[in-house]
């Protein structure tokens, strides 16, 4: 079921049936906007003011950049395996910044 929550690490998401991805895909990535707990929105936030991020919010982050990244559409010839590689080493927000930069040249938007 569509709307049925998802815990993925200590994150609960439930879909938003008025915010849904907008591509055909067996398996959605989940918006962090739809998290339930409110520790990923209080990260992203953080993150969007440029506050520095603090180990759990780099943790909170990863969590929801790997699911997002593992089931997003992404563009044709970009390497799904390595970026999801990649979102380990994020460190700070210059980090975040930069991958996401990344995602936006692979065709996806996680915030």
């Amino acid at each position: 079921m569509p709307d049925a929550p998802e815990q993925i690490d200590d994150l609960i998401y439930v879909p938003n049936p008025n915010y849904p991805y907008p591509f055909p895909v067996p398996q959605p990535p989940h918006f962090w906007m739809t998290e339930q707990t409110g520790k990923l929105s209080a990260a992203v936030e953080r993150y969007f003011s440029g506050e520095r991020l603090s180990p759990e919010d780099l943790r909170l982050l990863r969590s929801y950049l790997r699911q997002y990244v593992a089931r997003a559409v992404i563009a044709e010839g970009v390497d799904r395996q390595a970026l999801l590689r990649k979102i380990d080493t994020l460190k700070n927000n210059r980090d975040v910044e930069r991958f996401a930069d990344e995602l936006s040249e692979a065709g996806i938007e996680p915030f």
